[in-house]
């Protein structure tokens, strides 16, 4: 299980977060993930199961390069459901939910050390987008604080550049994205990652710091 302390400029509250994945050799995925607010003790919980298909053939093994990810198109289908605590869920905290999710690699470079292939700097740009339907009330979510819009969901692109072994004991990522929810004001962010630390601001000032424990 993943857990990370999180403080934002907005709330000001520090947050406890975690989060698993539990995978399966089909492609089918159980994620949960929540937050504890260590001020109020409220929990907010989301759990996700959905089944991933790749489109397109695996590219072969070159044992020359250190990482080589799956960057074939990934498609996902399942539902969705989330809820606070202290509060009884309904029908139409249950979404079904689709997505689709693609990497691109833009730039690599490595070093050989005693017959050995280290990867030194990674860029990589990813484009994916969501979108959640109630089953019940037949209508697209989107955030609670978005206007009503034709379909919920989420469009989200980034590229990030990861430099390795920045210093002796200090991996460094630099992230820049965009993202608009429910189709509507997109919002830029810059992120910047050191380790177990992390950084992401935004143009309005607005900021959250996190560190995985």
């Amino acid at each position: 299980m993943e857990t990370a302390l999180n403080l934002g400029s907005r709330e000001r509250q520090l947050g406890l977060c975690f989060k698993n994945k539990f995978q399966h050799d089909s492609g089918v995925e159980l994620k949960v993930r929540g937050k504890l607010n260590t001020v109020t003790a409220n929990c907010e919980l989301q759990g996700a199961l959905n089944k991933f298909l790749r489109m397109g053939k695996l590219a072969f093994f070159d044992p020359s390069e250190a990482y080589q990810p799956d960057t074939r198109l990934r498609l996902g289908m399942g539902v969705k459901a989330s809820g606070v605590g202290g509060r009884t869920m309904s029908a139409d905290d249950v979404l079904l939910s689709l997505s689709a999710k693609k990497k691109v690699k833009v730039q690599r470079t490595q070093d050989y050390l005693k017959n050995r292939v280290l990867l030194r700097s990674y860029t990589q740009a990813t484009a994916q987008a969501s979108y959640d339907y109630n089953l019940r009330t037949e209508k697209a979510m989107c955030a609670p604080s978005m206007p009503a819009v034709q379909w919920g969901g989420e469009l989200h692109a980034r590229i990030s550049h990861a430099i390795f072994r920045f210093t002796n004991d200090q991996d460094v990522r630099l992230t820049a994205g965009v993202r608009a929810p429910g189709v509507g004001v997109a919002r830029p962010y810059a992120r910047l990652q050191e380790n177990c630390w992390s950084l992401t601001v935004h143009p309005d000032g607005e900021w959250r710091v996190a560190y995985d424990l």
